[in-house]
């Protein structure tokens, strides 16, 4: 069965259809996927890096401040090609993909929309289709070229933990029977089913999402600090410190001033700011749960 154009949504196409839900992403469930995604990241970090060193021989935790450039055009070039595999589905299937970004709360996101309806496994296929292309081609390039292995594997990572949302609709699809049809809107999805079919409850309400939202925050607030500080040190001229245990997994950061040797450096351990921002995210739940409870 093709995609159905929205023209046609008054048509014998839908004969025996009706609206039966509307998955809206609500603000609390955007922060509880993006919550979701920060620890994702040090997931599916883990399952690459693994596959990394197998290939290289070679495990790296730093990051080095001259490679923030670089690494910033493909963190965006993964997030753009990711929309763009979206799109490439949607047209095979017969549809007109249409591209966007926007902010929600406080969150940028891409997205990938159109305005044709599709049987609900066709869907999934377009939800999943990035993850399994970037990552089954990312993992053989890395393979067939380990010299440049650590350039594919950022895109590898941020692909995977940017797919959680496609994931959670995937997920959410199944639990409907497969003759439902899916149209995508920007900001949600509207399920068409039969007469006798009955709306799925979703809900990202609760301690779990006030813990992911707390380490949302957390972690971007780590995240913008750790982009700008190498910056503001090197503007202050501040000298070369270390903060936590030097050379170990317990470096929470590292800065190494122009003064001591040529161009600024700035490395720092990522699984301290998971810490840190799994802290701050039970701290805010407690408090929130609490707070809300009593009002």
């Amino acid at each position: 069965m093709g995609c159905i154009e929205m023209n046609d949504l008054q048509k014998a196409d839908l004969k025996g259809y009706k609206e039966i839900d509307r998955l809206e992403f609500s603000k609390e469930l955007v922060y509880t996927l993006y919550g979701i995604g920060i620890l994702a990241l040090f997931a599916f970090g883990f399952l690459f890096l693994s596959i990394y060193s197998q290939f290289t021989g070679k495990f790296s935790g730093t990051i080095d401040v001259f490679d923030i450039i670089p690494g910033t055009l493909l963190f965006a070039g993964t997030l753009i090609l990711h929309e763009l595999i979206h799109g490439i589905f949607v047209s095979m299937y017969g549809g007109k993909p249409r591209y966007g970004a926007g902010i929600y709360s406080i969150l940028p996101y891409l997205y990938t929309t159109t305005k044709s309806i599709f049987p609900r496994n066709q869907f999934i296929i377009i939800y999943i289709a990035p993850l399994a292309v970037i990552s089954i081609i990312g993992v053989a390039a890395m393979a067939a070229f380990p010299s440049i292995a650590h350039w594919i594997l950022l895109p590898l990572i941020v692909n995977a933990s940017g797919s959680v949302g496609d994931l959670w609709m995937t997920r959410t699809l199944l639990r409907y029977p497969g003759h439902i049809l899916v149209e995508d809107k920007k900001t949600g999805t509207i399920i068409y089913g039969k007469e006798m079919d009955k709306p799925v409850k979703v809900s990202a309400a609760g301690f779990g999402s006030k813990f992911l939202k707390g380490v949302t925050i957390s972690f971007l607030a780590i995240a913008i600090i750790l982009t700008l500080l190498p910056v503001a040190l090197n503007i202050m001229g501040t000298g070369s410190f270390t903060i936590g245990l030097q050379n170990s997994p317990y470096t929470i950061f590292e800065y190494n001033s122009p003064k001591d040797e040529e161009g600024f450096f700035l490395g720092f351990n990522i699984l301290p700011a998971l810490f840190i921002s799994v802290i701050f995210g039970l701290v805010y739940a407690i408090l929130t749960t609490v707070y809300t409870k009593g009002s």
